[in-house]
This record gives C-alpha cells, structure tokens and sequence, in this order.
C-alpha cells in the first residue's frame, strides 16, 4: 500500500514538474518575444524625434529653393528636409537600439530590397521623415513625422508627431495608445450613412471620377486624406488638435494603399485605441504588405460593412 502511494506521489510530482517547466519555458519566450518592447523608452525615442525634427525639418518649413525639391516619380516630391531627417534619424534610433535596423521611405526608393529586413530577426525602424511633403512644400502646416518599431513583422511601438504644434500621439502593443496621458479611443460603430471616412488621395481621385460624392442619405461622409500622420490622429476621439486647429473633426475609418512608412504607426494607434484594421482582401497587417490595400474601421462588423459599401463604388488592390 505504501509503495503504491510513493509511486502516484511520484508520478504526480514528475507531472508538476513537466508543466512547471513549460511555465519557465513559456514565460522565457514571451519575455525574450518582448523584450526589445520593453526595452524601448517612448520618451528618448520622442526627443530623438522633436531634436531632428527643430534640426532639420522646422527650419526648413516655408524656405526651400527650388533646388532644394526633386521628384522620385511624377508628382512624388521629396526634398533635402526628408532626407537629412532620414538620415539623422537612421542614426540615432540604430544608436538607442544596437543590432535594430531601418526601413525609412527615402532609403527605400533607392534600393527596394531593404524591405526583406521584416522578415528577419532584428527590430526595424520605420521611417517617414516628412509625413505630407506636399504640404510642406506649399508652407500648409499638415505634415509630421512618422516613426514606429516593428519586431517579426508585427508592428510594437509608434510615435507620430506634429512639428507645428509640438505634440505626439504613442501607442505600445498591449499598453494602450496616449495623448498627453490620455488613453485614446476611436469613435463608436454606426450605420454606414451616419459614418465618416478619409480616402487616400488616389482611391478619393478614382471616387471623383465616377461620381461617386453626389449628395445622398445614403452616401457616407468623405473626406480626402490630408497625411498620414494628421488623419491616424482624426480617427481617435479625443486626439490632439494638430496644428493649432481651434476644430477638428473625427472620423470613423480610413482606406488607402499600404505603404510601411505611412500606415504601420497609425495602424498600431488605431487598433490600441480599440479599431481594427484588416489589409482589403482581410488578411492581417504586416508593415512588409506594400501596396496592398487596407482600412481602418472602428470594429470588425463595421469594417465589412464599410468594406461592402466601398466595394460596390470602386475596385481596389488586394
């Protein structure tokens, strides 16, 4: 009878120890999964970013010459602002986190390849140095700069940041995305025609083209997509008032082509403060997807009805 005892104490004492030693193993993946998140002070990222920013790029503002503006393509300008900022930004973020890499936008252009960094094992940079260059090329104060780290292809921290009125919005995985201490949140769901939306420019010239803004109670608010870093910022309630506006209006979802530097930021915002976001043909985001499309929407129901209400107006990229 004793040895039978001895033998189940054993037995179950050999499977408490498995499943302790699948805690201990569990816990030491999920913490070396986070650990570069962890690492990472949201503050020293924010005044590396407002430093190249009062460098660079606010100095700039209102003052470029003519050779100080070039273009990548037809109407895709870029100017010696994005590329210094860029550059000094490169610099002192691969600094802060040793062994992380950088996928900026300038960088990109020149050699594509850079985008295989997703897939490796590094945490990436992702660089927009003058979100809404246009703008600021016109002197018009809508423009920012965009940050985010990506690890395994999954985005985990994002800063945007409006030089004019000095003010961030940042967001962790898991932690929530903030404005001055406030957590953020986007607007609740409604019925299509009683939300709102911003398009991407190209998607909102394709709408114009086939008239598809003609006033209707069944047509939702539209509006055309002014930068990437002032319109992640209209899609939560109780954003920052970027550039001193005394007025700003919220929106509820938001669809444009994918591109890592302008949407892996936003996209992280957005779904911390409760969205939810999905690439066109409903895969998930990855900061690698370039070119696909995707929107932004304040729960998954209302995403596939937005989805359905755009998709009888135009065709988009998967």
């Amino acid at each position: 009878m004793a040895r039978s005892l001895n033998v189940q104490i054993s037995a179950r004492a050999a499977i408490l120890a498995r499943h302790l030693i699948q805690l201990i193993l569990g816990a030491l993946s999920e913490s070396s999964e986070r650990s570069f998140m962890l690492n990472i002070n949201m503050e020293k990222v924010a005044d590396i970013i407002t430093d190249v920013a009062d460098s660079q790029i606010i100095p700039r503002f209102g003052k470029l010459c003519a050779q100080d503006i070039h273009f990548k393509s037809k109407d895709n300008p870029v100017t010696i602002a994005d590329k210094e900022a860029e550059k000094e930004l490169s610099t002192r973020l691969l600094d802060l986190l040793v062994g992380s890499k950088v996928v900026g936008e300038e960088a990109f252009d020149k050699d594509q390849s850079i985008s295989d960094r997703f897939s490796g094992d590094s945490p990436v940079w992702i660089i927009d140095p003058v979100d809404g260059t246009k703008p600021f090329i016109a002197g018009e104060p809508f423009y920012g700069v965009i940050v985010s780290l990506a690890e395994q292809n999954q985005v985990i921290a994002s800063w945007l940041y409006d030089p004019t009125s000095k003010e961030f919005i940042t967001a962790q995985k898991c932690a929530g995305a903030y404005y001055k201490g406030r957590k953020l949140s986007v607007l609740p769901a409604d019925s299509v025609e009683n939300m709102s939306g911003i398009l991407g420019w190209r998607i909102h010239n394709s709408f114009e083209k086939k008239g598809v803004f003609l006033s209707s109670q069944s047509t939702p608010s539209i509006d055309r997509m002014y930068s990437s870093c002032h319109d992640y910022a209209r899609l939560v309630v109780d954003g920052p008032h970027f550039s001193g506006q005394t007025t700003q209006v919220h929106f509820h979802s938001l669809l444009q082509t994918c591109t890592p530097w302008d949407c892996s930021a936003g996209v992280l915002i957005h779904s911390e403060a409760g969205g939810y976001t999905s690439h066109w043909n409903g895969k998930a985001f990855s900061p690698s997807h370039y070119g696909r499309g995707l929107l932004s929407a304040p729960s998954e129901e209302s995403w596939h009805e937005i989805k359905n209400w755009l998709s009888s107006c135009c065709v988009f990229p998967e």
